[in-house]
């Protein structure tokens, strides 16, 4: 919606990770490093963990890629809570393997014979939501690594998770596989300088052309409740942008990522924010709140409600079209609400306008077919 307001090419900070927005810290990169490190080395195990929200999924797909522009085998298990008997049939079909075989030893028989065949190079097996997965089905996987070609590893694994796969990988009966682990990374929040670096990298990436201009102030707002998590100032940041095209601001303040974080607030509720509301009192930093709570956010229907709407406004109407819509004020002064009126409301009021054209059309459209007849 807000796209060509401020002249931007795509959504800066959409929620679907694009590794197009990669954006290079320093724990990024280093957790990319190991991945390619242990590519080339094709022994033991990567293990790469991280917070909900540090990009962990961003990660994976920008070594996935990074595989296929050079032409490396990669795959990818992203299934949870998987059982000990479907590990290597996942591997397989994660390969564009047909196995037609059953039972273990003639599964690990044929998987072998495949990659010996058409992978004797290797590749790189990427376990995503690791700590999900029990001990018998990484004793799966710590097996399927012991197949080998010419002293190195027919299938280089990589476990990605959360943070508490660590405690899983530390466990007693883990120890076999704890050992066979030659990197080892934690992916880290952003410091305040990267956050405001990420926060200018995607901007430019999606065209931004200087417009909106953005208070320096602001980095220090987002960083402070964020705590540097990519997913969150993705999430805040999107909300801003939509604020300040809702405003018709160009020039967005300090005062103004200020008035957004209130509304996430309202929105969310006493759910997600159990703690004052926060006060404009001329600080660079909100009262004081329990910000481990803002991961309830993420999952906010009015987000979700808005993404939703955008996409069928778009599709529905056309992109011109929309931006003629919202604009005219004799349908819906949408652009120009009370101060008074939250965003969960904005929305609502959109959802009913879009609503109602609709239904306008719908009839028209009737009435012509019936003239036709």
């Amino acid at each position: 919606m807000y796209e060509s307001f401020y002249g931007l090419s795509t959504r800066p900070f959409a929620l679907i990770p694009d590794s197009g927005f990669l954006f290079p810290s320093v724990t990024h990169r280093r957790a990319l490093s190991y991945l390619i490190y242990g590519l080339g080395q094709r022994e033991g195990f990567i293990v790469i963990t991280g917070d909900i929200g540090t990009g962990k999924t961003l990660t994976i797909q920008a070594i996935l890629d990074y595989l296929s522009t050079h032409h490396i085998q990669g795959a990818r298990i992203a299934a949870a809570n998987v059982r000990p008997d479907e590990v290597l049939s996942l591997v397989a079909a994660a390969l564009g393997m047909s196995v037609q075989v059953t039972g273990k030893a003639n599964l690990l028989g044929e998987l072998e014979r495949a990659l010996l065949k058409k992978h004797a190079h290797g590749v790189l097996l990427i376990v995503d939501e690791a700590q999900t997965f029990s001990v018998e089905a990484l004793e799966e996987l710590r097996i399927l690594s012991n197949m080998s070609h010419k002293g190195k590893a027919l299938v280089q694994i990589a476990l990605v998770g959360q943070s508490n796969l660590r405690e899983v990988l530390n466990a007693p009966q883990m120890e076999q596989l704890h050992q066979r682990i030659i990197a080892w990374h934690q992916l880290e929040p952003f410091k305040h300088e990267e956050t405001a670096d990420y926060i200018q990298h995607r901007l430019k990436t999606a065209g931004w052309a200087g417009s909106p201009t953005i208070d320096p102030e602001i980095y220090t707002e987002v960083q402070e409740w964020t705590r540097g998590i990519p997913r969150k100032i993705n999430i805040l940041m999107d909300r801003f942008l939509l604020y300040g095209y809702l405003e018709e601001k160009v020039d967005l303040t300090v005062e103004d990522i200020r008035t957004v974080i209130n509304e996430m607030q309202n929105d969310v509720g006493s759910r997600a924010w159990n703690a004052p509301a926060y006060v404009n009192n001329g600080s660079t930093s909100p009262t004081s709140i329990d910000t481990s709570l803002i991961d309830s956010a993420i999952t906010d229907d009015v987000g979700n409600r808005l993404i939703e709407l955008e996409r069928s406004m778009s599709e529905w109407l056309g992109v011109s079209e929309m931006q003629d819509m919202l604009i005219d004020q004799e349908h819906f002064d949408i652009r120009r609400p009370s101060k008074e009126i939250g965003l969960s409301q904005r929305v609502e009021r959109l959802e009913r306008l879009f609503s109602k054209i609709r239904n306008q059309a719908s009839a028209s459209k009737s009435i012509t077919k019936k003239s036709h007849n």
